[in-house]
Formats: C-alpha cells, sequence, structure tokens
C-alpha cells in the first residue's frame, strides 16, 4: 500500500488535489459501467473492485503524464467516459487508476462549411449536439445514450444509433483523432474524408475500447439540421412480412433515419410494429419517404393512427435519462431474481428469419422466456431479449441460452454484437470471431503495451 500511496501522491504533483479522486463513493461509481448483475454467467463471474484512485485531466498534456507514470510503476489505466456502456469495457479488473475524462469536454471548433466539428473525447453527445445547433448542424449520431455518453466512449465502442441507417456508426462519422499511445507518445491522424497514403491509424481506435490508447480529441463529419422529418409507425400480421419489407426499402436504396422494427408482443408469431422515419431535404425525404411506404404497403402493412411514432421519437432517450438519475439501479438488475439479456448480432440478411427460427426453439428448449426481437437500422441487424426468473441456477441457463446463440452466429457469417462493443463479457467470443486475426491484435497489443497497463482484460486481448 505504501507504493499506491506514492503513485496517488506523485498524481496530485501532476494533477492537483482536486484532480485526483480517492473517496470510496467515487471509487465505487468509477469501478463499473452499465453491465447489469442478471448479465453475467455465475460461472463466469465478472468481479470489479475499486480502482487506487479516479484521475480527472483537464487536457492532453496531463493525460500523457498519467500514462507515462503508469507506466513506470505498472499500474493499470482504464479509460472512462460516461459510464453507459453495456459491457464491461469501464470495468476495474484490478486495482488501477481510472483516467476520467469529464473536465476534457470542450468544443474547440465548428467548421460549418466543411461540415466538421472538433471536440474533446470528454464532451457528452448531447451537449455537443446542442451546441452544434446554434450553426444549423448536428449530430450525426443519437443512441439511447444521448445524454450521458461521451464521444470518446462511443467512438471506443464504434456505437451505433437512431439515426444510424442514414449516418451510420459513430465510427463511420470520424475523420480524424489524437489519442495517448500506451506509453506516453502522441498519435494524431488527419482530419479528411479520403486519403491513399497507407493505413488510417484512426481505425486503431475505433472500435479499440482503449485497449490500444486513450482518445482525447476527434474531428466529426456533422451535418445540417433538417428541413423535415416525418415518422411512420406501422403494423404488419407477421415479423416475416415486415422482414420482408424491411428488405425491400433497403434494395431500393432508401436510408431512413429511424428503422426500429420487432415484436409487438411476447408471441413470436404474433404481430410487428415498424417506427420509420426520414428527415433532410424536403423533396428528397419525401421521395424516399413514398417509396418506403409502398415497400411497407405492398408487403400488408397497416398505418398506426395517433401519435405513436411521435411518441416513440420523443421518448428515445428517456431511459439514459433514468440511468443518469439512479446508475446504481442498472448495475444490479437481476439480482431480484429477475434476469434479462439481449443479444445484437449481425448476419447477412438472408440467414435472419432462419436465426430467428433457431433462437425462438433454442429459448423454448432450454425454459428460457422469449421476449421480443427486431431489427435496428437496417435488415442485417437483428437483436432478441431472453429472460428467465429464479436464482443462480436460472441466471445460469439463462446465460447458457445466450452463449449457444452466440455461437451458432458464426455459423451463418455473422458477428456477435453490432452495437455496444465486447468488454469482458464478450471477450470469451473473440477467439471465434476472429480466428488467427485474434492473435495479430493481441500482437499488436503487446508492441504498442509491452507492459500490459491499457484496460486489461478487455477485447480478449
Amino acid at each position: 500500500m505504501a507504493g499506491y500511496a506514492g503513485t496517488i501522491g506523485r498524481l496530485v504533483d501532476l494533477l492537483g488535489r482536486a484532480a485526483v479522486l480517492t473517496d470510496p463513493a467515487e471509487l465505487d461509481l468509477h469501478a463499473w459501467d452499465a453491465l447489469s448483475h442478471g448479465r453475467i454467467h455465475p460461472a463466469h463471474p465478472i468481479v470489479p473492485v475499486h480502482p487506487l484512485c479516479v484521475c480527472i485531466p483537464a487536457d492532453t498534456d496531463e493525460v500523457q503524464a498519467v500514462v507515462r507514470l503508469a507506466n513506470e510503476v505498472r499500474v493499470p489505466l482504464v479509460p472512462y467516459g460516461g459510464g453507459s456502456g453495456l459491457m464491461g469495457a469501464a470495468a476495474s479488473l484490478t486495482p488501477g487508476i481510472v483516467v476520467d475524462l469529464r473536465r476534457m469536454d470542450a468544443i474547440l471548433e465548428i467548421d460549418a462549411d466543411s461540415l466538421t466539428a472538433r471536440v474533446q473525447a470528454g464532451a457528452v453527445l448531447e451537449t455537443v449536439d446542442a451546441a452544434l445547433r446554434g450553426s444549423g448542424l448536428m449530430l450525426g449520431h443519437d443512441p439511447w445514450t444521448l445524454p450521458v455518453a461521451t464521444v470518446g466512449g462511443t467512438v471506443s465502442t464504434d456505437s451505433l444509433g437512431y439515426r444510424g441507417g442514414k449516418y451510420d456508426s459513430m465510427g463511420r462519422q470520424v475523420l480524424g483523432l489524437e489519442a495517448v499511445l500506451p506509453q506516453g507518445e502522441l498519435c494524431r491522424t488527419p482530419a479528411v474524408s479520403k486519403r491513399s497514403t497507407g493505413l488510417d491509424l484512426k481505425h486503431l481506435f475505433i472500435g479499440g475500447e482503449g485497449c490500444f490508447g486513450i482518445l482525447t480529441e476527434l474531428t466529426l463529419r456533422v451535418f445540417p439540421v433538417p428541413e423535415t422529418r416525418s415518422l411512420h409507425a406501422l403494423r404488419f400480421d407477421s415479423f416475416a412480412a415486415g422482414f420482408e419489407a424491411v428488405c425491400d426499402l433497403t434494395r431500393a436504396g432508401c436510408r431512413p433515419i429511424l428503422l426500429d422494427y420487432g415484436d409487438e408482443t411476447e408471441d413470436p408469431d404474433g404481430p410487428s410494429i415498424l417506427y420509420l422515419g426520414f428527415e433532410g431535404n424536403a423533396h428528397l425525404a419525401a421521395a424516399e419517404e413514398s417509396v418506403a411506404l409502398d415497400a411497407c404497403l405492398r408487403r400488408g402493412a397497416g398505418e398506426l393512427a395517433g401519435e405513436r411514432a411521435g411518441r416513440f421519437w420523443r421518448e428515445r432517450h428517456s431511459t439514459a435519462r433514468r440511468f443518469a438519475a439512479n446508475r446504481s439501479e442498472r448495475r444490479n438488475r437481476g439480482r431480484d431474481g429477475v434476469h434479462q439479456d439481449w443479444v445484437h448480432v449481425a448476419l447477412p440478411a438472408s440467414q435472419v428469419l432462419t436465426f430467428r427460427r433457431e433462437a425462438i426453439a433454442l429459448a423454448a428448449a432450454r425454459g428460457v422466456r422469449f421476449r421480443e426481437s427486431g431489427l435496428w437500422t437496417g435488415p442485417e441487424l437483428f437483436s432478441l431479449r431472453l429472460a428467465k426468473e429464479g436464482g443462480d441456477r436460472a441466471r445460469a441457463e439463462l446465460g447458457d441460452a445466450v452463449g449457444a446463440l452466440l455461437e451458432r452466429v458464426h455459423a451463418y457469417g455473422g458477428s456477435v454484437e453490432y452495437c455496444h462493443g465486447v468488454g469482458v463479457k464478450l471477450a470469451p467470443f473473440m477467439a471465434r470471431e476472429h480466428g488467427p486475426s485474434l492473435e495479430l491484435m493481441r500482437s499488436l497489443k503487446r508492441f504498442l503495451d509491452p507492459n500490459g497497463i491499457m484496460n486489461p482484460g478487455k477485447l480478449g486481448l
């Protein structure tokens, strides 16, 4: 402990007393993210520990100083953004230093002509979006965590949001970035939309979950505030009918800002609801809307009356606001014996209905409750929710069912996650996901991070 106390003292010398937190409540808050108890298999426990301290650097120079000290004393580092990740990527697995980027939240530049914004990694998405609105611009990334998540955190998991069908994932909106590498060096990449000058090193950090460095600054592609927006709620008699409609409108080239499709009830053979929206230039949005609605009507859709679509759009961030008000509630979900887990997989569109049927049969055979299934932003991104009530045995049976489904994903040529990253929860699936390429990733990690300090235990590395 004397060595740890010395390290904390040196951090205070570097950053100032106010920027080095050791209060037990702060350590507990920063030991974990939004991965809930009920989603952890009891045979493979994930046990967070209190970090030694939480550092809150003010700028890139201070991040570099912390990283260099951590290398010197061989203490792990865990980058921390909004703490809303669902896979344990920000969990402290061994005592170390949490690097909280909350003070690095400046919006450094908005270039309305180039449609870009340069921001620090700790900026909250909702704050950035509000600042852009003053210039007639907006973020293209719109996840459920918009009021909580940071720019750096969403890039680190290559997060997907409601507007992903039109604007793509967060990683695709990154033009350039700055990151502190695991030994304290600085990496900067040009903020251009296309170049042909070797490897584009920004992809080392997009989806890298802080294992290859700490993001400090990003230049993002941003978009004009739309002239118009239209929203629809459509009911299909079966999941298959709506799925075919989504495939039809995708083949027609439609890029909706909202495509959220799923079962209306827990009956997998019952009706399904599609929330569909278009925005942008009035003429272009109207043309896409017309093509998409025609595709849905041909598949037997009926439009729901009233404000259902509008209410869905207005309330899409309400879960994040509840999380921000009570972070421990999500962490402790499942301790009451009600266990739920979500699967978000990417599959060839031609395999989605087959995989869904297999998932329904597997859940029934294992005594696990099938709660819902659906698509997000397009036909290839399929999600489902399973549940089981009881003690640790029920939690294990739910975990086994989820594991069996994820193992099947690779047989269909898919990926076990399209939205939330890997963290520690999905780390056991990385060898199957990447095959021999995982060792290449590990070799790169060892080269850049020979002391193994940068977010250890994540990404299966």
